[in-house]
């Protein structure tokens, strides 16, 4: 399936940042802010916030990544901040004192089954469904992300079913909310499955793309894949801190698997690893809706993605759900997908919704109405 679109000639991403953030910042600019460490173990959220500058800039919007050194807010046109953080709220602070608008892309999810799967003990488990249980009754009670939402003149969730947990969890004012799909490119449409599978090999497989880490549920992947006899391509790294998770992954996946590390997105083989897979699967303990599910859902590949989060707002019936922690679950969900095949109306689903640079421009009219 081939596209069209005004995203310019793609440059790597850590490329596009170090080219915008080069020189003092243009009066009237957008200043992207994102919580200081995420460009160190580079996800999904990154990626968006790279993706839609990108495509701004396409559009004519002059877009700055914010430099904390040198940038004076007042001279911005709008600041957006990608991600909560309390940083991203005293920012937020300084620039609504000076009468710069604040957009704000919580790119969040909040569920007690991750909560309660992902504490690092039963204290801590217990002690982190006890706060959200006291939010659903009490979503007035004050914290630093209620104080941000509150802040924000808009806020752009990625999902209808985010935006309602904004409101519920944190008293978020709806009429603020404009929701913002994430994104993805129009090169994965077209790529060409060749040079992955001259360099990996031939042959069918079930690819996951993403950090290697227990929110992605990647050991419960490794496990169903293998339980199902199928072949497991597996792209990323694991962030610091979770290097004994990466080698538990790699134990339990067996002898058909194999794990081919980190690949910056920019790369065109991973465009290539998605047209060659059978299967993407993405059997997270949530996503919004996970940038993988999309690329993969493009490039012609049936899709396995959790049910937690809001895949299934995206996606519909279109692909195979399976629940994390659900191991026989997720192995009779890879083995559906790699039977059936891709739906028929996925790719051109996903095309017509959920390209970037339809992204930018309802972005870019937010900005428009903020900024007046």
């Amino acid at each position: 399936m081939s596209l069209t679109t005004s995203t310019p000639v793609r440059e790597r991403n850590d490329d596009w940042l170090a080219a915008r953030s080069d020189g003092p910042m243009p009066p009237g600019a957008v200043v992207f802010h994102a919580p200081a460490p995420v460009f160190q173990a580079p996800g999904g959220g990154e990626n968006q916030l790279v993706q839609t500058g990108r495509c701004l800039d396409a559009l004519g919007v002059r877009v700055r990544p914010f430099s904390l050194w040198t940038d004076r807010l007042e001279e911005a046109r709008v600041l957006h901040l990608f991600g909560m953080s309390p940083d991203g709220l005293e920012l937020a602070k300084v620039a609504r004192a000076r009468g710069i608008p604040v957009v704000l892309s919580p790119i969040c999810w909040y569920d007690r089954r991750s909560l309660a799967a992902l504490a690092p003990s039963r204290f801590a488990a217990a002690r982190d469904v006890a706060k959200w249980a006291v939010r659903r009754v009490l979503p007035n009670c004050p914290s630093w992300r209620r104080d941000l939402l509150r802040t924000a003149d808009a806020v752009l969730p990625n999902s209808r079913a985010e935006s309602r947990q904004l409101v519920r969890l944190f008293d978020a004012d709806p009429r603020r909310i404009r929701v913002v799909p994430n994104g993805v490119e129009p090169r994965f449409a077209d790529a060409d499955p060749d040079p992955f599978r001259a360099r990996h090999g031939d042959g069918d497989f079930v690819l996951y793309v993403g950090r290697i880490e227990p929110r992605k549920n990647v050991l419960g992947l490794a496990e169903a894949a293998r339980a199902a006899g199928l072949p497991l391509r597996a792209i990323g790294a694991a962030p610091p801190g979770h290097e004994r998770y990466a080698e538990a992954c790699r134990a339990a996946s067996g002898n058909a698997a194999q794990w081919i590390g980190e690949v910056p997105h920019d790369d065109p083989i991973l465009a290539s690893a998605y047209a060659a897979a059978r299967v993407v699967a993405l059997p997270s303990w949530f996503e919004t809706p996970g940038l993988a599910a999309l690329e993969g859902a493009l490039a012609g590949a049936a899709v396995v993605v959790t049910p937690f989060g809001s895949a299934a707002e995206y996606f519909g019936a279109m692909v195979d759900y399976a629940r994390p922690g659900r191991p026989t679950e997720l192995a009779r969900a890879l083995t559906n997908a790699w039977k059936r095949g891709p739906d028929p109306r996925l790719a051109g689903h996903v095309a017509a919704r959920f390209l970037w640079s339809r992204v930018a421009r309802r972005t870019a009219e937010v900005y428009d109405q903020v900024a007046g």
